[in-house]
């Protein structure tokens, strides 16, 4: 069944009138008019080709621009010839070709074998370059890439760049042109289209995306997909306060929590103190999910740090145990001791089962004796009798002969022994330095 969306039309008109209202007061009055990009690559096109100018630039001021031109399509010919040009020289140049350089230089690199690594690199960087003039153009071309993974990456840059261009014009082209596409093809182009919105106005675009219809789940979905978009770049851009507040004047709490939980994770990626004292600033209001975010993205660049903050909530913060497991599937990849030190010191409990088994994995390859000590203290016997064979499988392999003496030694049954002794390997495990006890 086709998504629902007989409101969309709507909703995009009345925005962009509220869009363009806001955005061109925020325009200081200008005695000079702004070139369009079409005006500014045929300046440029004049200049190159000795034309005289229009609009009061001489071909003295645009010289350097042009020269610029002349010499990305230098690397480029080059490039294209064999020489000896890096693809890195070759796309550093590529944002100053006027669009005539651009579809020439686009018709050599489609004729690049598919096997050629540079290929859909090139292409893209292309593509984007030419919708900055001509989006449409560009993004009809995408069906010239034969890779359909290459092709939809194509289209994503595309439209982030004509987002930033002419969010509206963009988006009344998404309502009709994305109508018939996948969900998941639809939902990516259209981040890309609310991506590039946010780098220009992320205030208007915040507000086009709460006024996308939410009848249905699929469109709750994708409403809560573009706001989240939105929110990402911000914080990305570093504008931490716009994004709080344009999350405090929402007034739906389930939405609101996604949205905090998303500016949580984006910035916790480059700030993750500010962000868990902003989490420590809501009090009671935040949430489990809230502070997993937070000490999941914050345990991927500093795993310590991140234990130190879940270890000065309160003991019975449910949050606590849940996101043990986020901290010990990144601590334990660079010290099994540490780690294992603090696991050891959380009071257990069936939540804290799966940060044991995250241990338990990691463990097994290089102290498969400490693993097993952990795999048996898990309190779910379904996950239990599952790390004990993983373990015993990694053990009996790598020391049969000290396998055999714990499967003797141990107090299990003769069914489990044995259950034990016949243990398959299901994959291999992590590992890191040091030795765990419990």
């Amino acid at each position: 069944m086709k998504r629902p969306r007989i409101l969309i039309g709507l909703t995009v008109w009345f925005a962009s009138l509220i869009i363009a209202f806001i955005y061109g007061r925020s325009i200081a009055p200008s005695s000079v008019e702004a070139e369009t990009p079409a005006q500014t690559a045929a300046a440029i096109q004049r200049t190159v080709t000795g034309e005289q100018s229009i609009g009061g630039s001489t071909p003295s001021e645009l010289g350097a621009e042009a020269t610029l031109i002349t010499e990305a399509g230098e690397v480029l010919t080059a490039y294209f010839e064999g020489n000896e040009m890096t693809l890195a020289d070759v796309l550093a140049g590529i944002d100053s070709l006027s669009p005539s350089e651009t579809r020439d230089f686009l018709n050599e690199a489609f004729a690049l074998p598919t096997s050629d690594p540079s290929r859909a690199r090139l292409i893209t960087a292309l593509l984007s370059q030419l919708a900055s003039t001509n989006p449409q153009e560009a993004y009809g071309l995408t069906a010239s890439i034969g890779s359909l993974r290459d092709s939809e990456r194509a289209k994503v840059a595309i439209l982030e760049v004509w987002a930033k261009d002419d969010p509206v014009a963009a988006m009344a082209w998404a309502e009709l042109a994305l109508a018939d596409e996948p969900n998941h093809l639809y939902s990516s182009q259209m981040r890309a289209l609310y991506r590039g919105y946010a780098t220009l106005n992320p205030q208007a675009a915040f507000l086009a995306a709460q006024t996308l219809p939410a009848s249905s789940r699929d469109e709750q979905r994708i409403r809560n997909q573009m706001m989240a978009e939105v929110i990402e770049t911000q914080a990305r851009d570093g504008q931490i306060e716009q994004a709080k507040l344009a999350i405090e004047l929402i007034s739906d709490p389930e939405t609101k929590e996604n949205m905090t939980r998303e500016l949580v994770s984006e910035w916790a990626k480059f700030d993750p103190t500010s962000a868990a004292t902003y989490i420590e600033s809501l009090g009671d209001s935040a949430s489990t999910r809230l502070k997993t975010s937070l000490v999941g993205e914050w345990a991927e660049s500093d795993p310590a740090a991140a234990a130190a903050w879940l270890s000065g909530l309160d003991v019975e913060d449910p949050a606590v145990s849940r996101a043990a497991s986020e901290v010990i599937r990144e601590w334990t990849r660079y010290d099994l001791t540490a780690s294992a030190e603090w696991l050891n010191g959380l009071p257990a409990s069936p939540e804290l089962d799966r940060a044991v088994a995250s241990y338990t994995f990691r463990a097994a390859q290089e102290d498969p004796a400490s693993a097993m000590t952990w795999a048996e203290s898990v309190s779910s016997d379904w996950v239990r009798d599952r790390l004990m064979k993983s373990v015993a499988a990694t053990w009996k392999s790598e020391d049969p002969a000290a396998f055999e003496q714990y499967v003797e030694s141990s107090e299990l049954t003769d069914e489990q022994k044995e259950a034990l002794r016949t243990a398959e390997g299901r994959g291999g495990f992590g590992g890191g330095r040091g030795r765990g006890n419990r």
